[in-house]
C-alpha cells in the first residue's frame, strides 16, 4: 500500500513518521514524503534520510494538493494519507486495511492519543457552518473512541490520518485542489457520504499525534484567513442556499480576524 505524508518545515517529524509507517506489521508499505517547499535546512534533512521516497513539490501546495501529488505517483490498492506529526503503532495500518476491505466503507481513521480524537466528527449541518463563520470550533465535541477490536461509524474521520481504497479515491478525484488547508477532508467525506459510503474509526489502529508544529509557524491572522476561505468554499459547494446568508458573516470575520493579512 502507498503512504503519503505531507510535510512543511517539520522534517524531523516527517522522517519519524515515515520510519514508523515503514515498520508497519502485516502489510507492505511504500512511503512517500511530499515536501511543500520547506526551508533549505529542512529539505537537506529530508534528502539525507532514507526509508522513503521524497517528492519535492517546489511550492507550498497546501495539504490537499500535496496529498494528491503524492497519491498520483503510486498504484497500490490502498492509500493512506497522513500529517507529518504522526507515529502509528506497528499494527495500526493493517487494522485499517482490514476495515477498508468492506466495499461499503469510504474512509477509515485511527484512534489518536490524547485529546486529538476531537477532530473525528460528523458532517456539519448548515446551522453549524453558519455559526462557524464567527466561532471556528463551534459544534465540535469529543467523540469517545472505540476500544481495541471495536469500530465506530462516523461521517468524517480526521484528515490528519486516514486510509481509503485507491479505486474509490480515484473515483471521487481525491482532494479538491481548491482547498489550501482545512475542510478538504470534510469535503472529501461529504462527497463519499453523498455516494452512499460509510466511514469509521478502528479501535485497534492507534496513532500518536503530536500536532501543531506547522500551524505554529503561521500568524493567527493568516490561519484565520485560510480557515475562512476554506469554509466559504465548502459552503458554496455543499450548501449553496446558505452562501448568501453566510456572506456578511464571513465578511465580518475576515475584517476582524485577518487584519493586516490582506
Amino acid at each position: 500500500m502507498d503512504v503519503v505524508i505531507v510535510n512543511w518545515n517539520t522534517a524531523e517529524n516527517a522522517i519519524r513518521a515515515a520510519h514508523a509507517f515503514g515498520y508497519s506489521s502485516g502489510v507492505e508499505t511504500r512511503v512517500k514524503v511530499v515536501d511543500n517547499d520547506s526551508e533549505p535546512d529542512q529539505r537537506r534533512l529530508l534528502k539525507g534520510a532514507d526509508g522513503f521516497e521524497l517528492i519535492e513539490a517546489g511550492d507550498n501546495l497546501g495539504f490537499g494538493r500535496a496529498a494528491n501529488l503524492g497519491a498520483s505517483t503510486g498504484t497500490a490498492p490502498y492509500l493512506l494519507v497522513s500529517n507529518a506529526d504522526l507515529s502509528p503503532e506497528p499494527g495500526a495500518v493493517v487494522a485499517m486495511v482490514e476495515a477498508a476491505r468492506n466495499k461499503e466503507i469510504g474512509l477509515v481513521g485511527p484512534v489518536f492519543d490524547g485529546d486529538q480524537n476531537i477532530y473525528h466528527d460528523n458532517l456539519p449541518s448548515a446551522f453549524v457552518l453558519l455559526v462557524r463563520t464567527l466561532v471556528g470550533g463551534f459544534g465540535r465535541e469529543p467523540i469517545p473512541p472505540p476500544g481495541p477490536g471495536q469500530e465506530l461509524s462516523i461521517q468524517q474521520p480526521s484528515g490528519a490520518c486516514f486510509l481509503i481504497r485507491r479505486d474509490l479515491w480515484e473515483r471521487v478525484g481525491g482532494f479538491d485542489d481548491g482547498f489550501f488547508l482545512w475542510y478538504e477532508d470534510v469535503d472529501l467525506a461529504r462527497r463519499l457520504h453523498d455516494l452512499g459510503f460509510s466511514s469509521l474509526i478502528v479501535g485497534s489502529a492507534r496513532v500518536e499525534h503530536l500536532g501543531g508544529e506547522s500551524f505554529a509557524q503561521i500568524s493567527e491572522g493568516r490561519l484565520q484567513q485560510i480557515r475562512l476561505d476554506s469554509l466559504d468554499r465548502y459552503i458554496k459547494l455543499h450548501h449553496k442556499y446558505l452562501a448568501v446568508i453566510a456572506k456578511p458573516f464571513l465578511w465580518l470575520s475576515r475584517k476582524v480576524r485577518t487584519r493586516g493579512e490582506e
